[in-house]
């Protein structure tokens, strides 16, 4: 599902380049959930948008869905975010005029794949059925993190990019929140990919990756 190839990513800096993937080299296969743990500013932010493909890498390649960064244009970009990709933010980024209901179906309207049955499915496993007729300013941040991932969710990703997702809940909420995600992430069959500075979040999903000077490495998950 997602493959990095020795990627190597650096930003201009006054005093100098300053390399922030150094030959990063991942495999995600479809239908696996990884955590990605790493120091603040170690590039965690920055993978998840190269993979997403909001940024270029200067070197190496990524494949996504079986397709290569070396091929792809921006429409090819822009169709796999539309349709093949979502993204959960530690901001929601709902859309404030519009209701719960409206915004958990925005990107399948705009993918075309919205299937009814699956998103009352949705509502129903997220705790929002008595919500859809609200305003994103009248729900709390754990309820407005619910409709961001029913929206992810609703088009049937292949992949589903999570960045700080729980970043501004409470624990007992972040956990609420976590559980239910991978629940539904192994539902439907997607790949998740998920930033995140906690280690407790990190052990809901399958693998666990520390991003350190640039590389990718594999942490032992212990067996439950």
């Amino acid at each position: 599902m997602l493959r990095l190839n020795q990627v190597v990513k650096q930003f201009a800096q006054p005093d100098g380049d300053v390399t922030v993937l150094n030959g990063a080299t991942f495999h995600l296969p479809a239908g696996r959930s990884a955590a990605l743990l790493g120091e603040s500013g170690s590039g965690k932010s920055t993978l998840l948008h190269l993979v997403a493909g909001l940024d270029s890498p200067d070197a190496g390649e990524l494949t996504i869905d079986g397709r290569s960064s070396l091929t792809m244009t921006n429409n090819d970009w822009n169709r796999l975010r539309r349709d093949r990709l979502s993204l959960i933010f530690q901001q929601y980024h709902l859309v404030p005029t519009l209701t719960v209901l409206d915004n958990l179906q925005l990107q399948a309207r705009l993918s075309q794949r919205l299937d009814a049955a699956f998103r009352d499915h949705l509502v129903d496993r997220l705790g929002l059925g008595g919500l859809t007729k609200r305003l994103p300013h009248q729900l709390s941040g754990g309820q407005q993190q619910r409709v961001a991932i029913a929206r992810a969710l609703l088009h049937r990703p292949a992949l589903v990019l999570a960045d700080e997702p729980t970043g501004n809940l409470d624990e007992d909420t972040s956990e609420r929140v976590m559980n239910v995600l991978v629940d539904l992430v192994r539902e439907t069959g997607s790949s998740l990919l998920m930033v995140t500075h906690s280690a407790h979040m990190a052990g809901f999903l399958d693998e666990q990756w520390r991003l350190q000077h640039g590389r990718l490495n594999q942490l032992e998950v212990p067996a439950l």
